[in-house]
């Protein structure tokens, strides 16, 4: 009977109430409150898909087990210096990744515009090879090909006040999906955080919905206030999609 030990686990971590957690994967009380005493033995593919969609820090395996490692791999933060390990390799979208013995530190370009300001109306695609463009590091455990990219967060539309949340000055680690697999279903349950280029913005958000038939994409944001309410787009209007595989949390001084 691990219920009691997960649920209890991710309250403490998150210093959030039973009914606050409910509302926040979208469940009852009663079904958190069964959970946590025990009375529901088990949790649901359902109910761990929910946690893991709102709270993507913990491992899907652990939510429905008990076992291995409470947090996903991807989204531990190990802290590396701008200067860590000697250069390995570049893989053919200008990624560099430099050796850490049991790991890589992955150098990618930091998009010169956040994530919720102007698109560079100058293209329809990201030049990452433009001089000029800052550069960020993060961890990985393997080389990978695609195209990469940085982005800096800004506003508070993704900032509800738990660990999930995207704070302004946060830094993200995105990889572009080429438009021809749109049409395949976008994996937003792997993948729920988005950044999406339409018109002329940049927001980051989570996608909650795809409808296949009539080609469109439910965007939603953390923050609970009003005015960042859910929105919907259709997928000729979006120019870009990024999905969000790393958080690097903005440097705090004192």
């Amino acid at each position: 009977m691990d219920s009691p030990k997960v649920i209890n686990f991710i309250l403490e971590r998150e210093k959030l109430k039973a009914g606050t957690f409910a509302k926040a994967i979208g469940v009852t009380p009663t079904q958190i409150y069964d959970l946590q005493s025990g009375k529901t033995k088990k949790i649901s593919e359902s109910i761990a898909n929910k946690i893991v969609n709102a709270f993507p820090i913990y491992n899907k395996v652990w939510v429905l087990t008990g076992s291995g490692s409470p947090i996903e791999e991807s989204l531990q933060q190990v802290p590396i210096r701008d200067d860590d390990g000697e250069f390995f390799t570049e893989n053919h979208n200008n990624v560099k990744f430099y050796n850490l013995g049991d790991r890589y530190r992955m150098v990618v370009k930091l998009v010169p515009f956040a994530a919720y300001g102007r698109f560079a109306n100058e293209c329809d695609t990201l030049e990452a090879e433009k001089e000029g463009w800052e550069e960020e590091s993060f961890e990985t455990d393997k080389i990978v090909h695609g195209k990469y990219f940085a982005f800096e967060v800004k506003g508070e539309s993704m900032d509800d006040g738990t660990r999930n949340s995207f704070e302004e000055g946060d830094r993200v680690l995105v990889r572009e999906l080429d438009r021809m697999h749109w049409k395949d279903g976008l994996r937003f349950n792997d993948h729920p955080y988005w950044v999406v280029v339409f018109d002329s913005s940049v927001l980051i958000k989570q996608i909650v919905a795809q409808d296949l038939e009539k080609g469109t994409i439910t965007f939603h944001s953390l923050n609970p206030s009003p005015e960042y309410s859910n929105f919907t787009l259709e997928m000729d209007k979006i120019r870009a999609l990024y999905y969000v595989l790393q958080k690097k949390p903005r440097t705090v001084k004192y």
